[in-house]
């Protein structure tokens, strides 16, 4: 049964969808799809669309394939399994329970699962099952910057050395910078600058200026940026240019949470007197209890890129610690009502939460 289950996950949402799609050809040529394969992608930003997708994946699982024959279901592009709350909720629980039962009890031989999914909870029951049953494949990209700015530059100038062109050190960090780190934003920005620069096989900075485009990733960093600088006007802009760049409103407001919780951490090193500001840059203090706190850390702040960390430590210095955790607070009530909620549109609850989060601070008397 083994070979018969595969989870593929991770943010690098172009290698796992790469990696799916070649482990669904090969279980099942593409002459068989039409009778053998049956693909459940849907959106799932709601409670009741991960049920409804939930629903029509174990009714694929469960029945036979056409004319009794294989039968393969790719279950793709799963959103909701790093969305806490949708995973709270007792329907989807119990529908994941059923899925994690029906793997358990084992295979046919002619029948298959494959999943696809940007992340996945590695405690949850429904991780276990799919790791005991098969095969799990992990694509990441790094959340920090250390580790996956390296890793992208890599990718890249090897993605131009395989097309017969150089790049210089500068042009190449300029490159990496506006693409961010996403494989597909790379690859597609390589190819954009293979055709423009034609049989000039050797790239400078100023082609990396006039040709390479901001990722959504970039912008996404700005809106961020306007956001903790209460920026209520710029944020708005940044905001609408995501959404009419087909980002995700559920993806927004999870950034938007992020950038709450690590603001509110680095309010409090400031307050337990772990670090100061000098500039743009932050000294930490070499504070016993600090280095015991920090060593039980997956992610140790000190190891973060002093660039992030400095503008994350001068915007938390312009809060409180009680106004950054009612900040935060107020994004994850929304986030409740964005997934729980099906009649308001998501864009205009976040315009309405900007204009919350973006509130002046109020004056001294």
């Amino acid at each position: 049964m083994a070979d018969h289950v595969y989870l593929f996950y991770g943010n690098d949402e172009y290698l796992v969808g790469l990696n799916a799609r070649k482990r669904v050809d090969a279980i099942c040529p593409e002459e068989e799809q039409s009778l053998s394969l049956e693909v459940i992608d849907r959106p799932a930003a709601k409670i009741d669309d991960a049920v409804a997708a939930l629903d029509q994946c174990i009714a694929a699982f469960r029945t036979v394939g056409l004319f009794g024959g294989k039968k393969v279901v790719w279950f793709r592009n799963v959103s909701f399994f790093k969305n806490a709350v949708i995973m709270k909720n007792e329907k989807v629980k119990r529908l994941l329970g059923e899925l994690a039962s029906d793997l358990k009890a084992g295979l046919a031989d002619d029948q298959f699962l494959i999943v696809s999914a940007p992340g996945v909870d590695k405690r949850s029951a429904f991780f276990k099952a799919m790791k005991a049953a098969g095969e799990v494949e992990e694509y990441v990209i790094s959340e920090r910057d250390y580790e996956a700015r390296p890793a992208a530059l890599q990718k890249a100038l090897s993605l131009f050395k395989q097309e017969g062109f150089s790049i210089d050190s500068a042009a190449a960090d300029a490159f990496i910078e506006k693409t961010g780190f996403d494989t597909r934003q790379i690859m597609n920005e390589v190819e954009k600058m293979v055709l423009y620069k034609g049989d000039d096989k050797s790239i400078i900075f100023d082609d990396v200026q006039i040709i390479t485009s901001a990722s959504s990733e970039a912008i996404a960093w700005d809106f961020t940026d306007a956001v903790a600088e209460r920026k209520l006007g710029e944020a708005i802009r940044l905001f609408r240019q995501l959404i009419f760049q087909k980002e995700n409103p559920v993806r927004l407001i999870i950034a938007i949470e992020g950038l709450f919780q690590n603001l509110l951490r680095f309010r409090e090193y400031m307050d337990a007197g772990w670090l100061r500001l000098n500039g743009n840059r932050i000294q930490w203090s070499s504070d016993p209890e600090m280095e015991d706190y920090f060593s039980e850390m997956a992610d140790d702040p000190r190891k973060m890129h002093w660039f992030r960390a400095g503008k994350f430590a001068n915007q938390a210095s312009s809060y409180t610690a009680r106004g950054l955790a009612a900040r935060k607070q107020l994004v994850v009530d929304t986030h409740e009502r964005m997934v729980s909620i099906g009649t308001i549109p998501h864009d205009l609850m976040l315009e309405t939460l900007l204009a919350k989060l973006c509130a002046p601070k109020p004056r001294r008397r």
